[in-house]
């Protein structure tokens, strides 16, 4: 009942709006200067993504944020450089705009075309966005599927036996890593010229693409909210 509720409340939402709230994450975090303002934004869209049911994903998101950010501001006070401040900050920087792309991942592809195709932008650029919002997610996936192979033939026994032979553990994880990539890369360049993605003509689908009044609320309050932290 739960995973129905979570797919209706994810079908709910227009493919235009998720990028929208990518975008306005984007801008925070590259243009504010508050460490007060972007952990307001990063709630807000760690309330978004509890209200999608994708709970676990928003409390690891923001355990993660918290973490590096309360280690980072102690850096700073007691001079420490271990880890890097550099690789905090980015953990800081970028998990902001991954929370909003991971959850347009988990729009349903057709449904994104849909969205994308009422934007005004060339078929070739809609064509190379598709590709990459789908990508990253069905690597994760195979990845997921590759590390269960290694764990079922004794590669993975434990952490020890991985520092004792990484060579070992990084060839068997990458060889069919990088044979799989270049199966799901033409695996997803066929479906969309089968789909007809290439076709000059106009083109219907499945799914309705129309801003709703929660998108308007989600577009509103996310813009007002990103204005108010860029300038705290």
């Amino acid at each position: 009942m739960m995973a129905v509720s979570k797919s209706r409340r994810i079908d709910r939402i227009d493919g235009r709006t998720v990028l929208f709230l990518t975008l306005c994450a984007c801008l925070v975090t590259f243009l504010t200067t508050s460490f007060l303002g972007h952990g307001i934004f990063t709630l807000w869209i760690c309330l978004i993504l509890c209200w999608f049911g994708l709970f676990r994903q928003a409390i690891g998101c923001f355990s993660i944020y918290m973490v590096a950010l309360v280690w980072l501001l102690i850096e700073m006070k007691y001079k420490i450089s271990v880890p890097s401040p550099l690789l905090l900050s980015m953990v800081y920087k970028l998990l902001l705009p991954a929370m909003p792309a991971y959850l347009l991942a988990k729009i349903p592809s057709g449904k994104l075309t849909a969205s994308l195709r009422r934007m005004p932008i060339s078929t070739h650029i809609m064509l190379v966005l598709i590709v990459m919002l789908r990508f990253a997610p069905t690597v994760l996936h195979e990845f997921g599927e590759v590390r269960e192979a290694m764990k079922i033939r004794g590669f993975l026994k434990s952490v020890g036996n991985v520092l004792r032979h990484p060579m070992d553990t990084l060839e068997y994880a990458i060889v069919p890593m990088v044979f799989r990539s270049l199966k799901i890369a033409d695996e997803l360049a066929a479906s969309a010229i089968v789909r007809g993605i290439e076709s000059p003509y106009k083109k219907e689908s499945y799914y309705v693409s129309r801003i709703a009044v929660l998108d308007c609320v989600l577009i509103v309050v996310s813009v007002g909210a990103a204005v108010c932290c860029c300038l705290l």
